[in-house]
């Protein structure tokens, strides 16, 4: 198993999309924690498949990934900032895939970045933790310091809320609630990033 693992890491590094493609989804199947480093990385790949493998392999893996993935939502590189988003933004969706209550507190200082993407998958994060989140939510909504992010965090207690009311065994009802859309005004992404360096709101 080792070698398998060792030889799957290092496949990671290849050239070969389709190689690190297979590589990623196969060290998700096997959960190996000593695979998250080498997946975190891949969050940032070049190919989406890449890192949608990856994002679900550290999902996959779960706990042993949590305290890693919370430090990668602060990556920065001001000399790669796309790269560097690249990582907060899978980052945060695979700390919702996990939905362990640890991640609440790092995704909601999320809401505020300078990246759209990574707002946006900061609060699908949020949302598909649910409940856990509900209370340090509504504490984050109430901090004078987030005052700009009280119109998203409402949202996504709205989302929350509405998943909660769907009964337990419809898949159907909860999946629909997941997937709508952020419902995010205008007015506050404005609001939100008027203090955010170099930050431009999606038109």
């Amino acid at each position: 198993m080792s070698d398998e693992i060792d030889d799957l890491i290092e496949k990671l590094r290849t050239s070969h999309d389709g190689e690190r493609e297979h590589a990623a989804k196969k060290l998700g199947e096997l959960k190996d924690a000593r695979a998250v480093g080498p997946l975190i990385k891949a969050l940032g790949d070049a190919d989406s498949l890449v890192q949608d493998n990856a994002m679900q392999a550290l999902g996959k893996i779960g706990k042993p990934a949590v305290e890693p993935l919370i430090k990668a939502l602060e990556y920065a590189d001001s000399e790669v900032q796309w790269y560097a988003a690249r990582i907060r933004g899978n980052a945060a969706l695979a700390l919702g895939m996990i939905g362990d209550a640890k991640a609440v507190e790092p995704l909601v200082e999320l809401l505020g970045d300078a990246d759209s993407t990574v707002r946006r998958n900061a609060t699908w994060a949020l949302e598909w933790i649910g409940e856990p989140a509900a209370g340090k939510l509504v504490e984050a909504a109430k901090d004078p310091e987030k005052k700009a992010l009280r119109g998203t965090i409402s949202e996504i207690l709205k989302k929350i809320n509405n998943i909660a009311k769907c009964n337990s065994h419809d898949f159907g009802c909860v999946e629909k609630e997941r997937l709508k859309p952020p419902e995010i005004p205008k007015e506050f992404e404005r609001l939100a990033l008027k203090d955010v360096p170099k930050a431009k709101v999606p038109s």
